[in-house]
């Protein structure tokens, strides 16, 4: 039987070794998405034979609050779904499974034949080709070039650089003075800004990687993410608006010094419903959406 735990930080060096596996696609599986909103979620997780479950609180069509399992991740993905179904029957409780992609279908047709299917668009992960994001080439991208120009007349000193523990400290400044400076109402935006400050205070145990923009001796952006497998993964961004264009050289520039050898893609997560986030992120015309589902298991 399942034994699930409650997903603390200190979890994160145990199971590093799930995230980044080769069937990834959604931002939901990587270290920087599972762990940023563990506690947003109530996510637990059970590790069954080399392959970890993740089991966490969802919404359904912005009503329904229900327990569901993520896809396992790891070497025995049919075992562990089939674990899954032995769990929720020895408990009553319906199969329900989220985060589910396209690609995930045939596999748990193969388990469920009678299933509904739920999406919520403010859940779907914007994916870019790399390509795109590091040269911003062709007329649809005019606007972003524009901006780019602007900054780079406006600063001509602007520089990138990694974080690291030089100017961690800096970043963590830059970024407590700027929270006052946005409000929104949203429970998810005030868990982001938490989140955020954890990220940057426990930044070596998270692992990942980071890169600002200097203009003269002030922090003017900076950003965080991780690559796996072929795709670069931007989990945190943040700048300050008065300086005009600062995003678009910072996503530039972050995609620039992040990408490996092999990485096609630059997945910059959900809009999560947010007006601004979805023009924002639609104007750098995504070569793809990630859909994602919950799937219930009829009785």
């Amino acid at each position: 039987m399942l034994n699930f735990k409650a997903l603390e930080l200190s979890d994160i060096d145990k199971l590093r070794e799930y995230f980044c596996y080769p069937t990834i696609t959604a931002c939901d599986y990587t270290i920087g998405s599972t762990f940023m909103w563990r506690e947003f979620f109530s996510i637990e997780y059970a590790v069954f034979i080399d392959t970890l479950i993740i089991r966490s609180r969802v919404m359904i069509n912005s009503k329904a609050d229900i327990t569901a399992f993520n896809l396992p991740i790891g070497k025995d993905k049919r075992d562990a779904i089939a674990a899954i179904d032995e769990y929720c029957s020895a408990n009553g409780t319906p199969v329900a499974l989220c985060i589910v992609t396209e690609g995930d279908l045939p596999l748990l047709s193969e388990f469920y034949s009678d299933f509904e299917l739920f999406q919520d668009r403010d859940w779907s992960d914007y994916v870019y080709r790399v390509s795109d994001i590091v040269t911003l080439g062709g007329r649809k991208y005019h606007g972003q070039r524009n901006q780019i120009s602007h900054f780079k007349r406006a600063y001509p000193g602007f520089s990138y650089e990694v974080i690291s523990p030089d100017n961690l400290d800096e970043v963590t400044g830059f970024y407590e003075a700027l929270m006052p400076t946005v409000s929104k109402d949203s429970d998810i935006f005030a868990e982001e800004q938490v989140r955020t400050l954890e990220v940057l205070n426990n930044f070596d145990v998270y692992g990942m990687s980071g890169g600002l923009i200097r203009v003269g001796d002030s922090v003017a952006a900076f950003s965080i993410g991780e690559v796996c497998g072929n795709t670069l993964y931007v989990h945190i961004e943040k700048a300050d608006l008065r300086y005009k264009g600062v995003y678009q050289v910072m996503n530039n520039e972050f995609a620039k010094h992040n990408v490996l050898s092999g990485t096609e893609f630059v997945n910059r997560g959900e809009d999560v419903g947010d007006v601004g986030l979805r023009v924002a992120k639609s104007s750098y015309h995504p070569c793809g959406m990630i859909d994602k589902y919950i799937m219930v298991v009829k009785k």
